[in-house]
């Protein structure tokens, strides 16, 4: 169970960053009325889709580590 959490951890860290600095501006500019939105880490969208998902991850890896 610890690997497992340890590695859920770790795969969830990789896939949030190449969630928000790919596929969100990504998102953004396949919008056909244009994006000029730029994506700051410290908004509300870096909350949602970058701060919470490595609150996740950390809350896997800190469970892992303490069994």
């Amino acid at each position: 169970m610890k690997i497992i959490l340890l590695i859920a951890g770790a795969l969830l860290v990789c896939l949030t960053f190449v969630w928000f600095f790919f596929f969100v501006p990504l998102g953004c500019g396949m919008n056909p009325t244009g994006c000029r939105q730029e994506f700051s880490v410290f908004s509300a969208i870096g909350l949602m889709h970058l701060w919470l998902p490595l609150a996740a991850a950390s809350v896997l890896i800190l469970l892992g580590l303490r069994r």
